[in-house]
Formats: C-alpha cells, sequence, structure tokens
C-alpha cells in the first residue's frame, strides 16, 4: 500500500512517497508562501494515507504519577492534566510508562506535546483542504524506542543526527522513552564535535532531574555512518567513567530493519521514515480532527473490502446454483418425459370409456328432478304420524297391513276450496298409502260400521289425503250383492281403503 511519509523540521519539510518499503517520489519543501503552494499542488498528485513526523526543538516532556482509572474518569483525569501542562495547544498526547506494583498501584503517565502549533498548523491546513488522508502526527523520540528494544543496557541514552533538524539525544530507563532534546548543528560544525559538546551536557542534565540514579553507568549509543564512526572512535570522547559509548553503524541498522536506502551520511532521518512506514506507533499527537478524512479513507475502503467478499460470495454461489440448476435440469427432463407417459395412458384409459354423452335439457332436467325428490321425499313419520293418530281416536278399527310409497303417476284431484283443475299428473309424487284392516264388535249393525268407517274417512279427508275406498265390509252399491253373513265372523268384517296426499308445489 502507498504511503505518504511527511518529515518536518523547524523551517523543512521532506516529503516522500513509498510502496513496500521503496521510495517512489521526493520532495522537499520550505517555510515559505511559495513552497507551501507547491506542497498543495503536489498533494493533488498524491491520494492516499499520510503519515507526518515532527522532529521539533518545541517537543516537552512530564512525568506525572495519576490514579489508576478507566472509561469516563480517565479520560476526564487526562484532560485536566492537559489543560493544566498544554493549555496553548492541541498537540498533545499521554503514554503509560508502567503501573506500579506497590501502594494504590498508581499509573506511572508520560505526558508530551508539541508545545508550538505555529511550526504544524500551517502545514496541517494545506492537507485538511486538500481532504489529505493524515493518519497521525508523530515525532522522532516516538520512533525511536524499537532502535533500542534490543539493547542490554537499563539507561541508554540514543543519539542521532537528523540533517534538517540536528542533533536528537533520546534518554531511555528500563526501555521506556522518559525524555529528549534536539540541538541545531551549525554547518561550520562537525557531526563529532556536536556529538562531545552535547553529550557532557546532556549528562548534567540527566543527573539534574535525577533520571539517572546516583552512581548508575549511563550507556550511550551513537548512531551514525562508518566514516563519522571512524572519526568518533580515533577522537577524544568525554571522559566521563559514568558514561559507556556504543557506535552502531547506520547502514547495519538499515540492513536489520530491511530498509533498501544507500546512507552517504550519518543523517537517521530515512531510518526513522521507513520505521514509521513498518511501525506507526498507536499514540500521536492528531486528534480526531486532524484525522477526519483518514477515517473516511479507512471507512471506504473496509465498505470496497466488504463488496468484494459479497461479489466473491455471489459469484460463488451464482457457480453452485448453476452446477445445481444443471442437475435439475436433467431431473426436469426425465420427469417430464415420465409425465408425458402417464398422460398418454390415461388417454387410453378414457378413450375405451363407454359413451355417456347426455344432452344439456335432459341433464337439467335430471336435475330438477333430483332436486325436486330431494325437497318432496317425506320422511316416513311424517306420513304416518296423521294416519296414527285418525287410528287412535277410532279404536274399533284393527289394522291388518299397511303399505306406503312415492307415486308421480297418481291422478292428480282438486282441492275442495277449488285450484288446481283435476287430471293429469302432477310434478310432485305423491304420497300413497294403502290400509288392510276389519271392523269389531258391532255385530250385525250394518249400518252403525258403514257409519263408523265414514267417519274414519273423514277424518283422514281433513288430514289432506285424498281416500278411495278399495273394499267395504258390506257391499252396498248398486252393482254389488248382498248376502246373509250371519254365518261369517261378524267381528272380523274386512275393508281396504288407498289414502294419498301431495306436498304442495
Amino acid at each position: 500500500m502507498k504511503r505518504l511519509l511527511l518529515f518536518l523540521s523547524a523551517d523543512h519539510l521532506h516529503a516522500q512517497v513509498m510502496e513496500k518499503g521503496k521510495i517512489l517520489t521526493q520532495r522537499s519543501f520550505t517555510d515559505s508562501p511559495d513552497d507551501r503552494g507547491n506542497f498543495a499542488s503536489f498533494l493533488q498528485t498524491v491520494k492516499c494515507p499520510a503519515y507526518l513526523l515532527t522532529d521539533l526543538i518545541e517537543e516537552d516532556f512530564r512525568h506525572e504519577t495519576v490514579p489508576h482509572l478507566g472509561g469516563g474518569n480517565r479520560v476526564a483525569l487526562l484532560q485536566r492534566k492537559f489543560d493544566q501542562f498544554y493549555r496553548g495547544t492541541p498537540f498533545h498526547q499521554a503514554t503509560l510508562l508502567q503501573r506500579q506494583k506497590s501502594g494504590r498501584r498508581d499509573d506511572d503517565m508520560l505526558f508530551s506535546a508539541l508545545t508550538n502549533p505555529s511550526l504544524i498548523t500551517p502545514w496541517l491546513n494545506i492537507m485538511l483542504a486538500q481532504q489529505t488522508p493524515l493518519a497521525g502526527i508523530y515525532s522522532v523520540p516516538q520512533i525511536s524506542a524499537p532502535l533500542v528494544r534490543d539493547h542490554p543496557s537499563s539507561h541508554l541514552l540514543l543519539i542521532s543526527w537528523e540533517k534538517s533538524a540536528g542533533l536528537r539525544q533520546t534518554y531511555f530507563s528500563e526501555h521506556r522513552l522518559q525524555i529528549s532534546r534536539l540541538t541545531p548543528v551549525h554547518a561550520d560544525l562537525t557531526f563529532r564535535d556536536a556529538v562531545v559538546n552535547e553529550l557532557a551536557r546532556t549528562y548534567q542534565y540527566l543527573k539534574s532531574l535525577s533520571l539517572l540514579p546516583p552512581g548508575q553507568t549511563l550507556d550511550v549509543r551513537i548512531l551514525c555512518h562508518r566514516n563519522d564512526r571512524a572519526e568518533l572512535e580515533s577522537g577524544k570522547q568525554p571522559d566521563n567513567a559514568d558514561m559507556r559509548y556504543d557506535f552502531a553503524d547506520i547502514a547495519d541498522i538499515a540492513a536489520q530493519l530491511r530498509i533498501g536506502y544507500r546512507f552517504t551520511d550519518s543523517d537517521a532521518s530515512q531510518i526513522f521514515l521507513h520505521q514509521l512506514a513498518a511501525r506507526p506507533p498507536k499514540t500521536h499527537y492528531a486528534n480526531a480532527t486532524h484525522t477526519h478524512y483518514f477515517t473516511l479513507w479507512r471507512l471506504k475502503r473496509v465498505l470496497n473490502l466488504a463488496s468484494g467478499v459479497l461479489f466473491l460470495g455471489m459469484a460463488l454461489w451464482s457457480a453452485v446454483e448453476f452446477w445445481q440448476g444443471a442437475g435439475n435440469a436433467t431431473e426436469a427432463a426425465s420427469l417430464k418425459q415420465q409425465a408425458q407417459r402417464t398422460l398418454n395412458e390415461a388417454q387410453k384409459i378414457v378413450a375405451a370409456f363407454p359413451n355417456t354423452y347426455a344432452p344439456a335439457a335432459d341433464m337439467k332436467a335430471g336435475v330438477s328432478v333430483m332436486r325436486k325428490l330431494n325437497q318432496y321425499a317425506p320422511l316416513p313419520h311424517d306420513v304416518l304420524k296423521p294416519v296414527s293418530a285418525a287410528l287412535d281416536h277410532h279404536p274399533q278399527i284393527e289394522l291388518d297391513d299397511i303399505s306406503w310409497k312415492m307415486d308421480a303417476t297418481e291422478p292428480v284431484v282438486p282441492p275442495p276450496s277449488g285450484g288446481r283443475p283435476g287430471g293429469g299428473y302432477a310434478d310432485v309424487p305423491a304420497q300413497v298409502i294403502t290400509i288392510k284392516g276389519h271392523l269389531v264388535d258391532f255385530a250385525n249393525n250394518y249400518r252403525a260400521m258403514l257409519n263408523y268407517l265414514e267417519r274414519f274417512q273423514d277424518e283422514l279427508a281433513k288430514q289432506g289425503f285424498q281416500v278411495t275406498i278399495l273394499a267395504k265390509p258390506l257391499d252396498v252399491s248398486p252393482s254389488g250383492s248382498i248376502a246373509d253373513k250371519r254365518d261369517a265372523n261378524l267381528h272380523a268384517l274386512d275393508f281396504s281403503m288407498k289414502i294419498s296426499r301431495r306436498p304442495p308445489t
């Protein structure tokens, strides 16, 4: 991934674009209106995350022990400290050095800030105007920590030289950053002379701040080019038994860090820039306003990555669906052939059925007749109940046989009150009941017997029945014959009658 690395000193800004550890482009800008405009034009051609590394004299460090808090309480405590120490600058940070192992187990904190924001703000405003995604604002002392991580000393002073800034001296205790000083180096002063002059001052400065315990030997590691190393080793160092010297060849350091850059002098700027590109620290001096466009850039990157993953997932899903679809197509073809065979067999069976075609009018008439039959088909209870009631009123009639049927051919007789004329047949079947019985307890009183039978007939007629006498116990019609029945069983004179009734249509 491409990165824009910026190295800012008091009056100089160095910019370089890197990708995979290699430098693609380098530009330098001075603190002048023209070069600031050139820097804005340069940013228009570079659309990648930017990392700003500062090497300024105006960087302050303070050690404080604060209560161990969490959440909002910790944020409020740190903000009070920032207001107390660095009210005039927005470029500040707090780094946890360690948590104490005894007592309340408070936190040992290192508060630091870039105390002259006017050196940074003009360049920062240009980056915000160009919507450059700034990842953070860092300082050389922060980037120096990995360079001493493997050193065995617990009290180490790292000396480096940056051509555009000066001589940087950073003190580490137990491999944790404690303090750092930057001294400008004039053109008429050699690297060796600058180291010799400043080393004695820094040692006394550490002693005055009680950062170096009494009697403790200070290890001094000097990062330099092999030519300057030879000059330092041949020259006379400050005569102090409490200091040990260690010379680190800048080319060897670059090889260990896999930095592909050819060093011609002791300028360590590229060491720090490559270190920043490879492993940027988590803490830095920028706030949310400064890193706004970097946050948007990272969100866009995440969304693009999610879109790519989603597209790949959809492509895989489509491939699986295509493969399953091919199998389904084969199965569908087999099912289609089976369905066609079943249809052909069904057509053969239907063709073998007898012809049961009936005209629509006949079917309609049949349906109408069936509906009427269902509507006017009485229950036996409803038909025989009035007959049973009439028999109960005439106990001298004993029933021998009774039959019941529905007969549509029964002639229609008009009711006594008028209505439909007689003759013909009705659409509604008649309820036809045939009764066979005999009269008892009349001795030879034929007149009383016939009157009794007529009263039975009248009661049935009142129930809506049409009564037809089929056989009387005594035939008194002109065509009948009256014979002496004294020898017959006078208590068993037979008769039969037919009663019929149609439901109203």
